[in-house]
């Protein structure tokens, strides 16, 4: 039985009621109940995703063929570039999803592995969480009711779900800010530290790389600011003769750093052939891109609900309201948390004053000054002086593109802001509450709350099943001798923009014979990665590429000399399995014409299929469109 709950329940009695159990196992199960139903609530109902960012399981596919072929990670494939084969060192890889995931995938490449992995991270944030919430103090009702809470009620993270899922797993993030506020709390409210918390928390530093380069920037700076904070309060605790205790015992040290040690040569394993093949590219540009609107940090969830309500009331007789509210949850740039973490942050910072009895703003110093860091990251448009500071000054900060995405951390970050004002909290709660005029506040506080809870039953973006039809025809040409399948469009892009415009003209959707790739599992013209080199556009700057991009971008058929390069091109190779058309990506090839041509060329289509390029929130699918085979050979 884990340690933070009691080993022997205590029974309370009420009049004639039966015997029940103390609240905290109540508390503990209850909030494990919420989070599993969150983890079901949106899972995905399409499987394996084939457009754009959706297509997420590209990186596992190409890592369990380098382990097959390497046995060990490697960064270079030729399942993508064909027929040249190029470094994959800028996908968005994470050690525990990717490494872990392609072992799955060579077991059973149906199998859920994100859902579950997306389960795992959830249970471990909520029980570390709850066990350091105890650990603060706080009662088993909060602790794990505030657990659950930040865990569960995490709407940017929502808004992400199945589109981005590098947000999905954000375990090392809860591990890593709830410790070093664990280690401030000691620090500021006991005068004590703990050199075992700090191996723990170099553990987590470490184990923060296992996930999207996404963390790692902004969890190094949390590391630094805290310890920059933590030596100048030092200095004023000698300076005023404060004494502080230090604590720690060599036993308890032994699991962390035995992790540390393992963890070390785990990521040894993995970034020594990464940082070789991305230093093989040069310097890879990153750009800052999608900022976000600040109005958007403090807008309140319930507005929307609201508008609709009274939107709703004027329609019946005839009027509008003259605005529109624009939408909050575009999953590139959603920085809106809702009042419902806002408002006790923001009271708990007041309480903390030495004016009103507190400690002084010191005791949440750090993470005030990394919320104060993440809303300056948000703004849009230059001057990018505070973006261009940090990404030269702090480690791996420049894997850290986009700048709005920092509303990742802000539900962890307020949370914490009331965690460590808990005290002043709960005693001013009590007097507030007591007094019926205020108590009208508190049921507006508590039902605009429950709106805003209410975005996490919104459905999540995704895409469906990809249909029967297409399935079919894409199992059947895994079964052909050949290694390639020619997409006519193929797409070269970079999430940097590098090559984007040149060579993937019909972006995003012309992504979706890269991702096909995870069904016929042959090797594809073209790549989307989020970065790439000038380099890689090279090797599509030829004869006959370089005019098959122009009549994609023009959205024409090949005119003759074209089509004879295409055929001369077909001649010189053998390992085609197929060629798939999609007529609605390239609208050229859905002329009449232009289609009567193909058939001339290359025969009539081999098999027809269809899916959607365009996902939904629920998962029905949007703008069908059709993918035709054809023969590798000109008539």
């Amino acid at each position: 039985m884990p340690e933070f709950l009691p080993k022997k329940p205590e029974l309370i009695y009420f009049g004639r009621m039966e015997w029940v159990r103390k609240r905290s196992y109540f508390a503990f199960w209850l909030g494990l109940v919420a989070v599993l139903a969150y983890w079901y609530l949106v899972r995905p109902v399409g499987g394996i995703g084939y457009v754009e960012d959706f297509c997420s399981e590209l990186s596992r596919r190409a890592m369990a063929e380098n382990l097959l072929k390497f046995s060990a990670p490697t960064f270079v494939s030729d399942l993508f570039m064909a027929p040249f084969g190029t470094p994959i060192a800028f996908f968005s890889w994470s050690i525990e999803r990717d490494w872990l995931g392609a072992y799955v995938w060579m077991w059973n490449r149906e199998f859920p592995f994100l859902w579950v992995y997306f389960a795992f991270s959830l249970l471990g944030s909520y029980f570390v969480v709850g066990a350091i919430l105890r650990r603060m103090g706080l009662n088993s009702v909060a602790a794990w009711g505030l657990a659950a809470g930040v865990v569960v009620l995490h709407i940017p993270r929502h808004f992400k779900i199945w589109y981005h899922i590098e947000y999905l797993s954000q375990h090392w993030v809860y591990w890593s800010l709830f410790l070093d506020a664990w280690i401030w709390h000691r620090f500021i409210r006991e005068k004590r530290w703990s050199w075992n918390l700090e191996i723990w928390r170099g553990f987590c530093l470490l184990g923060v790389l296992g996930s999207p380069g996404y963390f790692w920037g902004p969890m190094v700076l949390e590391w630094i600011i805290l310890r920059l904070c933590f030596v100048a309060v030092l200095l004023l605790m000698l300076h005023r003769d404060q004494r502080l205790a230090i604590e720690g015992r060599f036993r308890a040290a032994i699991l962390p750093l035995s992790l540390c040690v393992i963890w070390a040569v785990i990521e040894f394993r993995w970034f020594v052939p990464l940082v070789t093949e991305m230093k093989k590219l040069g310097d890879v540009w990153q750009g800052l891109g999608w900022f976000a609107h600040l109005g958007y940090v403090v807008r309140p969830l319930w507005l929307d609900s609201v508008y609709n309500l009274v939107q709703s009331g004027l329609a019946l007789i005839g009027l509008s309201l003259p605005f529109v509210l624009a939408p909050v949850d575009k999953p590139e740039s959603v920085v809106t948390i809702g009042w419902l973490f806002w408002i006790p942050a923001l009271i708990g910072v007041y309480l903390l004053r030495r004016k009103r009895g507190g400690p002084g703003l010191v005791a949440a110093v750090p993470f005030i000054t990394l919320i104060g860091i993440a809303i300056a990251y948000f703004g849009v448009g230059g001057p990018y002086f505070l973006q261009e500071i940090i990404q030269a000054t702090v480690p791996f900060m420049k894997f850290f593109r986009v700048t709005c995405r920092w509303g990742q951390f802000l539900p962890q970050l307020t949370a914490i802001l009331i965690v460590l004002a808990w005290p002043e909290i709960t005693a001013w709660f009590r007097g507030f509450a007591a007094r019926r005029s205020r108590q009208v506040l508190i049921l507006i506080f508590a039902a605009f709350s429950l709106v805003e809870m209410s975005w996490l039953l919104l459905p999540v973006n995704m895409l469906p099943p990809l249909h029967a039809s297409t399935e079919h025809l894409l199992k059947n040409i895994r079964q052909e001798p050949g290694t390639t399948v020619l997409d006519l469009p193929f797409c070269v892009a970079g999430g940097n923009g590098v090559c984007t415009l040149e060579q993937c003209p019909n972006y995003p959707k012309s992504t979706t014979g890269q991702c096909f790739g995870n069904w016929h599992e042959k090797k594809v013209y073209g790549i989307y990665q989020a970065r790439l080199a000038e380099s890689q556009c090279d090797l599509y700057r030829r004869t006959p590429y370089s005019s098959w991009f122009h009549a994609w971008a023009d959205q024409r058929c090949f005119n003759e000399a074209e089509w004879n390069d295409f055929c001369r091109y077909l001649d010189e190779r053998s390992d085609l399995a197929a060629i798939l058309v999609y007529p609605e990506i390239w609208y050229g090839a859905a002329d009449l014409d232009c289609r009567a041509r193909f058939d001339a060329k290359l025969g009539a289509p081999q098999g027809e299929g269809w899916f959607y390029s365009k996902s939904t929130r629920g998962g029905a699918g949007a703008e069908p469109m059709r993918v035709l085979r054809y023969g590798t050979k000109c008539r």
